[in-house]
């Protein structure tokens, strides 16, 4: 297996983390947000890993987005999706630092993580 393959299976763990949640109503939405950050960032890493760009130990989607554009500038085009994400990838964990998020913050998580899925996908193999 390859490695950006291993990404890309780590990432589709954590969309299907998020979609069992839902579907089964169980009230952890903000697993659910934390577990789409996840999965966008899994992705742009299995993306830098596959065009052999390296990249710190890190959550910052901007970060691994800024790495990816001097490459492919289109990637600018999901900085704002990501922007939403970004916050989910560290305060979900504690207490207090971040509104509870509701049903409707997880199913926006989730369309953000599959929309820059979607994208990495897109332009994987250009």
């Amino acid at each position: 297996m390859k490695e950006y393959e291993k990404w890309f299976r780590k990432a589709e763990s954590d969309l299907l983390i998020i979609e069992t949640c839902i579907a089964a109503k169980v009230e952890t939405y903000d697993a659910c947000c934390f577990h789409a950050q996840q999965a966008a960032e899994k992705y742009l890493k299995a993306y830098l890993v596959s065009r052999n760009i390296s990249f710190p130990k890190t959550h910052d989607l901007q970060l691994l987005i800024k790495l990816i554009i001097p490459t492919n500038p289109a990637f600018s085009e999901i900085l704002s999706i990501a922007m939403g994400l970004i916050d989910y990838g560290v305060t979900p964990r504690y207490p207090d630092l971040l509104h509870e998020p509701e049903l409707a913050d997880a199913k926006k998580a989730l369309t953000d993580a599959n929309t820059i899925k979607q994208f990495v996908l897109t332009h994987f193999f250009e």
